[in-house]
């Protein structure tokens, strides 16, 4: 067989398995892996955005009921300071009629003693 035959078969069977694109792929696969890195960095940053939409949104939500909270435990407790100075004006006003003698007859209300 001659140097050329050779040549030629060899030739021929690289171009039947494709060697256009075996010599494009080895020659710019530096580039392809490029870029599959960064379309893995961006579905991973995708993903991380994602994630930090949802956590802000959660957050927003647990900052709403804490202030719905603050607000009701506020109000419950100008209630309690409200009801603790009616409590004290009644006692005051008890104190008026109240004898501490035991039977006595001018005690509100009347009791057995």
């Amino acid at each position: 067989m001659d140097v050329w035959t050779v040549m030629t078969s060899l030739s021929a069977a690289f171009a039947a398995i494709g060697g256009v694109e075996v010599v494009k792929f080895f020659l710019s696969r530096k580039q392809y892996a490029r870029k599959a890195e960064a379309e893995a960095d961006s579905a991973e940053f995708a993903v991380l955005r994602e994630t930090v939409d949802f956590l802000q949104t959660q957050l927003k939500e647990k900052e709403e009921r804490f202030a719905e909270q603050t607000r009701v435990v506020r109000e419950l407790n100008v209630q309690v300071l409200n009801l603790t100075n009616e409590k004290a004006k009644v006692e005051l006003e008890l104190q008026r009629y109240k004898c501490v003698r035991k039977g006595c007859a001018q005690r509100e209300p009347q009791n057995g003693y």
